[in-house]
């Protein structure tokens, strides 16, 4: 319990990643038809408990990525091979091909100018912004793609975890920064207060942070826990689904949904796709331009438009 271990590879994280991944398709697929989207009791959308799935597997399997690095420039190095590449193609894709398309503008006009250059180097730095045209007239309009908004979180999180190992490599170190999200995210939620920094909003950060850190907290104390895994299973599910205001579930709530995560993770194995493959960061990042153009120029019925998700699926390998 005291130094980090490995992780093997007889879990289904990577079933949960795509079911995640279909999750925010489901969730998306609501606001972009014009309609309501279903919200989970006293917190968000089912959109963002997709998100914290994603982020409690992610925090899992930081403590042994980070052994394996041996230090912080080659951790960091792999968090942003992970993210960078797609995300400079996916940039392009939405700057150079849907920006050109859907544009006003002369087309070499566009394709020249200073501002689209910006755009595509703002949305590779995991900075997106509105790309004048791009479905301006659509259900949802100028919503380009409204799912980039977490990558920076993500980032803030592999970089806070990344020096918190670099001083120990003890649980403890991942302790602390699981109850410096816990208070930060009792406390936004509590006065209603909420900051922005470099496209990171601090109650997101905090409150995906007891996800992201709780993971990796679990992921170091595994052989603690797991002994008496079905107990801790049974209080996630309280935690996910009895919390009586939005309070209490911003703290016990989410933490409940990474302790269900890791449980189920940890004591089922995935025959399917378990490390063949994971598309699930490919169906993220294409997923909501592609149901944009799906639902506005292909079919406005609303099942029909999920559809759309093999598409991006492909997007993703």
């Amino acid at each position: 319990m005291n130094k980090i271990e490995a992780n093997d590879r007889g879990n289904s994280y990577d079933l949960m990643r795509h079911f995640a991944a279909l999750l925010v398709l489901y969730s998306h697929q609501f606001a972009l038809h014009g309609s309501v989207e279903p919200i989970y009791p006293f917190w968000d959308t089912y959109g963002y408990v997709a998100v914290a799935i994603f982020f409690s597997i992610s925090g899992y399997f930081m403590p042994a990525s980070f052994k394996r690095s041996g230090n912080f420039v080659e951790f960091s190095k792999r968090r942003l091979r992970r993210l960078l590449p797609a995300m400079v193609v996916c940039s392009f894709l939405m700057t150079y091909v849907l920006g050109v398309i859907y544009t006003n503008d002369p087309k070499w006009s566009y394709l020249a100018s200073n501002g689209a250059l910006v755009t595509f180097l703002k949305y590779s730095l995991f900075l997106g912004r509105a790309i004048p045209g791009v479905f301006a007239n659509y259900i949802y309009p100028n919503a380009v793609n409204g799912s980039l908004w977490t990558l920076p979180i993500e980032c803030v999180c592999y970089i806070a975890i990344g020096i918190a190992l670099s001083f120990s490599q003890s649980w403890k170190v991942i302790l602390a920064l699981f109850v410096g999200s816990i208070l930060g995210t009792a406390s936004l939620v509590h006065t209603g207060t909420g900051f922005m920094f470099y496209g990171v909003p601090l109650n997101y950060l905090c409150m995906f942070g007891i996800c992201f850190s709780g993971g990796a907290l679990l992921s170091v104390t595994k052989e603690a826990w797991y002994p008496n895994r079905w107990l801790l299973l049974v209080f996630g599910i309280f935690g996910m689904f009895l919390m009586p205001s939005k309070l209490e579930y911003g703290v016990l709530g989410t933490l409940g949904i990474t302790l269900v995560v890791a449980v189920i993770g940890e004591s089922f194995s995935d025959k399917l796709i378990n490390g063949r493959f994971d598309i699930s960061y490919g169906v993220y990042i294409y997923g909501f331009p592609i149901q944009q153009i799906v639902i506005n120029e292909v079919t406005h019925r609303f099942w029909p438009g999920i559809v759309s998700s093999p598409r991006s699926w492909t997007c993703g390998k």
